[in-house]
C-alpha cells in the first residue's frame, strides 16, 4: 500500500509537542536521536520550524521528517534538501548521528521513497541525509534516483558484556590505562564514579560545560555550550525527560578528571559529550582514558551492554573500541533535470579537484 505524504506547518513550540507526542504513538525507533525525548527537545530550541512532512498508510501517521531548503546554485536555480536539519548552522549543532526518517524499520524505504518523489515534484535536486545508519540502498531507492553518492564516517563501540574489559583491549591500551590509573591512585586516591541524581544534573552539566569550553571554545566548530541553542535543547531535555541522561563524574581521591554526557536507551549508554581536566603535568596520566574505561566498568555493572562512542575519528575512540560500524553521509540525486544538472555539475567539480570523490551507487 502507497506511503502518503502532508506537509505539515508549526506555527508554535506547543504545536510541535502536540503533533510529536502524537505521531510517536504509532512508531518505534531503536536510538535516542530519533527519539521523542531528543525530538521535542530540540524542537524546543527552534526559533522557526523547518517544514515537516508527515508520512501516513490508510490515513494513520507512521512517521516524519524535518526538511531543511538549502540553494545549491543561484544560477542555474538548484535547491536541495537536508534532512532532519532547520538550516541554521547553531540549530544544527546539536545532533547529527543516527539520522534517518523517523519512523520503524519496516516503513523506512517507503517513507524515503515517498519523500524523493515529493523532492522531485517540488524540482529539488537532491536529498542529503547526514551520518545515516543502516539505511539499507536497495534496488527500488536507488530505481527511484538518478545516482546516491555514499561516504562513509566511522562511529565506535565497546561490548560490556564481560567480566573483563581490559582484555578486550589492545595490549598497548591495557598498558597505558593501568599505568595511567595506577599513577592516579597512588597521587590522589581511588578512582570513584558519581553520578548526578535529578536534583544535580543542572550542576554537572554546568560543570562539565565550563571544563568543555575551556578545550573547545578556540576551535574551528566552538563548543556548544557556548551556543544558546546546544543550551535550549539539553536544558529542556535535563527538566522533561531526565531518565534518559546519566552525567557523571570521575575522581581520583578528590581531584576531578572530568565529567561526561551520556544518553541512556534501551541497552546502550551513548557517550554524547565530556570536559575533561587536562591539568596533570606528568604526561603518563591519560584522565581522558581513565575516565572512559571507569565509566564503562560503571555502567557495565548497572547492566548495560554497549558503551556507544558515536561517530568522528578519534584516537581514543579507536583505542577503546571493541567493534567499529559505518555511518554514512548519503546524497540521492533525484530522477529529474535538477538532480541530473547537479551530478553533472559535482562529477565537473570533483574532476578539477584533488579530493577522491566518495562511493557511487549509480545503477
Amino acid at each position: 500500500m502507497a506511503v502518503f505524504l502532508e506537509r505539515k506547518i508549526l506555527a508554535s513550540f506547543e504545536e510541535a509537542k502536540s503533533f510529536l507526542r502524537e505521531v510517536h504513538e504509532y512508531i518505534e525507533v531503536p536510538t535516542p536521536f530519533t527519539s521523542l525525548v531528543w525530538q521535542e527537545s530540540w524542537a524546543s530550541s527552534l526559533r522557526l520550524f523547518p517544514a515537516i512532512y508527515v508520512f501516513k498508510l490508510d490515513s494513520h501517521p507512521i512517521g516524519y521528517c524535518w526538511i531543511a531548503c538549502k540553494k545549491t546554485l543561484p544560477f542555474p536555480p538548484l535547491n536541495s534538501w537536508y534532512l532532519n536539519q532547520s538550516g541554521i548552522t547553531s540549530e544544527d549543532q546539536i545532533w547529527i548521528e543516527y539520522n534517518t526518517i523517523i519512523c520503524s524499520k519496516a516503513h523506512e524505504q517507503a517513507c524515503l521513497i515517498s519523500l524523493l518523489n515529493e523532492a522531485k515534484k517540488n524540482h529539488v535536486c537532491k536529498l542529503y541525509i547526514s551520518m545515516s545508519r543502516d539505511i539499507s540502498i536497495d534496488k527500488k531507492l536507488i530505481e527511484n534516483t538518478f545516482d546516491v553518492i555514499a561516504e562513509t564516517i566511522n562511529g565506535y563501540r565497546t561490548s560490556l558484556l564481560t567480566s573483563n574489559l581490559d582484555k578486550q583491549l589492545s595490549k598497548n591500551t591495557r598498558s597505558q590505562i593501568r599505568r595511567s590509573t595506577r599513577l592516579l591512585e597512588d597521587h590522589y586516591g581511588s578512582i570513584s564514579v558519581n553520578e548526578a541524581s535529578k536534583a544535580q544534573l543542572h550542576s554537572y552539566f554546568d560543570n562539565l560545560g565550563a571544563l568543555h569550553k575551556k578545550k573547545w571554545s578556540d576551535s574551528t566548530e566552538g563548543s556548544g555550550f557556548n551556543n544558546p541553542s546546544f543550551l535550549l535543547h539539553h536544558g529542556y531535555l535535563l527538566e522533561n525527560f531526565s531518565k534518559y541522561v546519566s552525567i557523571a563524574e570521575v575522581k581520583a581521591g578528590a581531584t576531578l578528571l572530568g565529567y561526561t554526557y551520556n544518553l541512556v536507551f534501551g541497552d546502550t549508554v551513548y557517550f554524547y559529550c565530556s570536559g575533561i581536566n587536562y591539568q596533570f603535568t606528568n604526561n603518563k596520566i591519560k584522565p581522558g582514558y581513565t575516565l572512559h574505561f571507569a565509566l564503562m566498568e560503571y555502567y557495565r555493572n548497572k547492566g548495560f551492554h554497549w558503551y556507544d562512542f558515536l561517530g568522528g575519528e578519534s584516537r581514543y575512540k579507536k583505542s577503546l573500541c571493541t567493534e567499529t560500524y559505518a555511518f554514512k553521509n548519503l546524497t540521492l540525486y533525484t530522477e529529474s533535470i535538477e538532480g541530473r544538472l547537479a551530478r553533472l555539475l559535482n562529477r565537473l567539480k570533483q574532476k578539477f579537484s584533488s579530493k577522491p570523490s566518495p562511493d557511487s551507487l549509480q545503477r
